[in-house]
């Protein structure tokens, strides 16, 4: 099992124009807010935020805190995932500053990352593979 997901603080169509800049693609949606030609699903909420989730699980695995600062511009941006190899990743920018990273690699340590704190660790912190995922339930999942 895999989850993946993020949420950008953006109106859904201009998140989904970021979104193609973003990724260099250029691609249509359907009407229910699924990309066309790839596993991503986008939907906004109250409030402004458009949420993507990816029902593969891995197109935004392993990308660079770099990589989400463009995404994000002057935008917050907080992101998350998980698998059952216990590989997890977190971050969170918010308007363009990023605040917390976390990335735990069972196979490959040395890339592991815990920088940053967030208001929501005050109760949890976020050390493992199992907090990240309530992290991603806690915030990234649409109820």
């Amino acid at each position: 099992m895999r989850e993946c997901c993020f949420k950008i603080n953006l109106p859904l169509e201009e998140a989904k124009k970021r979104y193609y800049d973003w990724m260099n693609e250029d691609s249509e949606w359907n009407k229910s807010g699924d990309c066309m030609d790839k596993s991503i699903h986008a939907s906004e909420t109250e409030g402004g935020w458009t949420y993507f989730v990816d029902f593969e699980g891995e197109a935004f695995f392993g990308l660079s805190n770099e990589s989400w600062m463009k995404l994000a511009k002057d935008r917050s941006v907080t992101y998350a995932y998980y698998d059952e190899d216990f590989n997890a990743e977190v971050i969170v920018i918010e308007n363009g500053t990023l605040i917390r990273e976390f990335s735990l690699y069972e196979d490959e340590p040395d890339l592991n990352v815990n920088f940053g704190i967030l208001k929501y660790e005050e109760d949890s912190l976020i050390e493992d593979w199992n907090d990240v995922a309530v992290f991603l339930e806690k915030e990234l999942i649409i109820k």
